[in-house]
């Protein structure tokens, strides 16, 4: 099939060596106005605006290979639960490599017939969330990487590392040279990004709160008694530093998914097909709730302790995500934790929280308050991968999580997509309202797995 061509400047991403014009999306836009073709003179003329709707299909075997060979025939694609009618069906191959252990095994780098270098067939970002990772999960995020790259070979494709904190930075530039990648990865600069980072700084202020949460239970016994005149004041000072934080935290969150959402619109006007990594310890669409819950779990009796849902991210989430959609770019999301485990107790993988009298104050407080203070980080744990589940299955991609397999993930992603069928319709309901249009996609061999995006917005 014919893809069209876009281009991006703000990355510095290069193809056929310049760089590319922004150029008009043609054909894997998610929703494309069809014009009628001009009429001669004197004819009258009529104006028609159809909507198709342009449906990328991963299909793999029970090995997670590949399922080649199927027709327009074997697919029925449906919207909201309405059967449509394929009006258009092809077929993307990419690279020709379908074995995960070796990448890119017999595949040289791309030329034309005059043997000039090809454009590259595909974009990879490898985009790691510095904002909510913290570096103790850093080294086997690097080892994984290394090992990726040095089996990687030139196969036409380019790779280019982010860095996605509270702002976008380029830490490597397109390149189809993985040996470019390797060295960038094995760079101080590339350890530095991790270093000081805000999560770390995050975890660092949610041990404090339950350190302050200690003290003000050692004077004023947490129940009813706390209600006395000495003790309100204190809780009150404890209720603004929580919300205060909890503010802090929600801004961070909306401008990082502000960032998200300006990498996907250029990263949209890239001339091949697109893939995103984003590598992240999780974001949770409720930013602030891991201060309210270490509060919560030391004095539950109070309301103003509660989380205020007002504090969600899902509209900034779903404007990123129209984005992605729109322009058919696939979002892998690896969960760098691996197999994660609480941390507000003492028992998780933060260094923050293992630190000072605090963890061993938590202990000697009994198993009541240690269980309650790991059953409420549980739960913003679990919400935590609640942002990365959603950027994959909207989009088509796969979320990797609990699971400390970091080079599996990561070769799986590069290589799924390689090879993908496309199909094309025309919406029977027209009304365009904005509204969630679900999109699900099914073979007639049951034996394999189907993988699309879960829909896109009428606008």
């Amino acid at each position: 099939m014919r893809k069209a061509c876009t281009g991006i400047q703000t990355l510095r991403i290069r193809t056929n060596g310049r760089f590319a014009g922004v150029l008009a999306a043609a054909f894997l836009t998610a929703a494309l106005p069809v014009a009628a073709q001009e009429p001669g003179p004197g004819v009258p003329t009529i104006q028609v605006d159809v909507q198709q709707v342009v449906v990328p299909v991963v299909v793999t075997d029970k090995k997670g290979h590949h399922a080649a060979g199927l027709k327009a025939s074997d697919f029925r694609i449906f919207e909201d639960g309405v059967q449509q009618e394929i009006v258009a069906f092809g077929t993307e191959t990419f690279g020709m490599t379908s074995d995960p252990e070796t990448l890119s095994a017999g595949a040289g780098p791309q030329t034309a017939a005059n043997g000039a270098s090809k454009p590259p067939g595909r974009t990879y970002i490898l985009c790691f969330d510095t904002l909510h990772s913290t570096f103790a999960n850093f080294g086997h995020v690097r080892d994984a990487l290394e090992s990726l790259f040095r089996k990687e070979r030139d196969t036409g494709a380019q790779f280019v590392l982010v860095d996605l904190g509270r702002q976008l930075r380029v830490i490597q530039t397109a390149t189809p040279d993985p040996a470019k990648i390797l060295a960038k990865i094995q760079s101080s600069t590339f350890a530095s990004v991790f270093h000081g980072s805000d999560a770390q700084a995050m975890a660092i202020e949610v041990n404090n709160m339950r350190l302050r949460m200690e003290q003000f239970c050692r004077k004023c016994p947490c129940g009813p008694s706390a209600r006395s005149a000495t003790c309100y004041p204190e809780r009150q000072d404890l209720r603004q530093e929580v919300n205060a934080r909890a503010e802090q935290t929600a801004v961070m969150t909306h401008q990082f998914l502000q960032s998200l959402k300006g990498l996907l619109v250029e990263l949209g006007r890239v001339p091949t097909d697109r893939t995103l990594l984003l590598i992240s310890d999780g974001f949770s669409l409720q930013p602030g709730e891991e201060f309210y819950s270490v509060a919560g779990a030391y004095l539950p009796n109070y309301s103003e302790f509660k989380f205020p849902t007002t504090e969600r991210m899902e509209p900034a989430l779903l404007d990123a995500l129209d984005v992605a959609v729109k322009r058919n770019i696939r979002i892998h999301s690896i969960d760098s934790r691996g197999l994660s485990v609480p941390g507000f107790s003492g028992g998780g993988s933060s260094d923050a929280s293992n630190s000072g009298s605090g963890g061993s104050s938590a202990r000697n407080r009994g198993g009541s308050m240690l269980s309650e203070l790991d059953r409420r980080q549980a739960s913003v744990e679990f919400q935590n991968g609640s942002g990365l589940s959603q950027l994959a299955a909207a989009t088509g991609g796969i979320y990797f999580h609990q699971n400390n397999d970091m080079l599996k993930n990561l070769r799986t992603a590069i290589v799924d997509g390689r090879e993908y069928y496309v199909l094309v319709y025309v919406p029977k309901r027209v009304e365009r309202d904005g509204a969630l249009r679900k999109i699900s996609v099914t073979v007639s061999d049951k034996s394999v797995s189907v993988r699309t995006r879960e829909g896109y917005r009428a606008r």
